[in-house]
């Protein structure tokens, strides 16, 4: 069997069976502490799904539930339509790879691969081991102890043993949390590179949203053990819908405001109606209705740092823009980040790429705008600072 061949039938095992991952009101409590809180989830089979939030939120409990090794107190848990919620670990489709490998560190390689198969007496196991050694790129490694390899070789040996025995869910519990920052982002391409030749059902846990947007297909963010929002990466990220997904996906800049009624065509361009007229401090300004979550009442307006425009303050500034002065300015290499004390409104960052133009310095006064379709909106009643200050970046 060729390493294509092991590919494309891990990836037809899972596909063809429609194993989808079903969490139907899971409730996890430990004493009076509820980890989890009657969670409903629909993971498709062959996507690579991401569970993202801070410690504490619910997420590896919620990948323990999946792998048998905690008991949900409430719901249910099925693969493909078949309940596994009471079923023992090794009774189930799924493999784990943790943060530390699990290793056995007085056997090869190939042996360490190959385990699993032996035990279940496949007649070709030692041939499958090299086929999945061959899919992580470390077949001529295979008589090497796992002492006698890197970190990321590891981690690699520990997914080629987790995807030669073919399971229907592979779970990831913070995989690349030990690896220095250089060899993470080369692993998580690495990652979904394995992901998408195998064609396996893969759920990560992290608490790093880079690695979860990098590599994931939907990414649930989790917080005090519910879903706050899923979707696709760069949809929560431009449009999160609750101030905790604004500020733990990145940074955001999130402002007080009122909604003062629909804006009229001859102020932007559009139809009446699709457009919200808010004020921000005193500043007459636009929202686009549908990236709010409130039209009407006090929302919060919000916009990412690299969406913001910055220019000096002078009698020719555009109107529908924001007064402010530069408190701090840090020179990044492709970008300069500054910190705004907007009137009305407190501190603001900015991102500004470095193209040439003018930097601002300590001090100066400067104007912000940004564009309409750039803005989000949330409920007025949200916590600014929810998820600031969090585990994420």
């Amino acid at each position: 069997m060729s390493t294509t061949e092991l590919s494309r039938e891990s990836g037809a095992a899972a596909q063809g069976s429609g194993a989808d991952l079903v969490l139907s009101g899971v409730t996890k409590r430990f004493t009076e502490f509820t980890a989890v809180d009657n969670l409903d989830l629909v993971i498709p089979s062959g996507s690579f799904f991401a569970l993202l939030g801070p410690s504490g939120c619910g997420k590896t409990t919620t990948l323990r539930m999946i792998a048998g090794l905690e008991q949900p107190t409430a719901g249910t848990i099925s693969i493909g339509g078949r309940d596994i919620t009471g079923t023992s670990p090794y009774q189930r489709p799924v493999n784990t790879v943790f943060q530390n490998y699990a290793l056995f560190p007085h056997m090869s390689v190939l042996d360490n691969v190959a385990f699993g198969l032996k035990r279940r007496k496949i007649r070709d196991a030692e041939a499958q081991a090299k086929e999945a050694l061959e899919l992580v790129e470390l077949a001529h490694l295979a008589a090497r102890r796992p002492a006698q390899l890197s970190g990321g070789q590891q981690q690699r040996v520990a997914l080629a043993r987790a995807v030669v025995n073919r399971p229907a869910v592979l779970l990831l519990d913070e995989p690349l949390g030990a690896l220095d920052m250089k060899l993470r982002r080369q692993m998580q391409v690495e990652l979904k590179k394995i992901q998408t030749e195998v064609g396996l059902t893969f759920v990560h846990v992290t608490h790093d949203q880079e690695e979860a947007m990098t590599m994931a297909d939907t990414v649930a963010v989790m917080n005090h053990g519910q879903v706050e929002q899923m979707g696709p990466p760069q949809e929560l990220y431009e449009l999160p819908r609750t101030a905790f997904v604004a500020n733990f996906l990145g940074k955001s800049n999130l402002m007080p405001a009122t909604v003062t009624g629909d804006a009229m065509p001859a102020t932007v361009t559009g139809d009446a109606g699709e457009y919200l007229q808010i004020d921000v401090a005193g500043n007459a300004l636009t929202l686009l209705k549908d990236r709010a979550t409130d039209h009407a009442g006090k929302i919060l307006v919000g916009i990412r740092p690299e969406k913001l425009r910055m220019e000096a303050d002078t009698a020719a500034a555009a109107p529908g823009s924001i007064r402010g002065v530069v408190l701090d300015a840090s020179f990044t290499g492709a970008s300069t980040e500054y910190l705004v004390d907007a009137e009305g409104i407190g501190t603001v960052g900015v991102f500004s790429q470095n193209h040439g133009g003018a930097l601002f310095n300590d001090g100066d006064r400067v104007r912000l705008a940004w564009d309409p379709e750039h803005a989000f909106g949330l409920s007025g009643s949200e916590d600014r600072e929810a998820g600031a200050g969090e585990d994420g970046l």
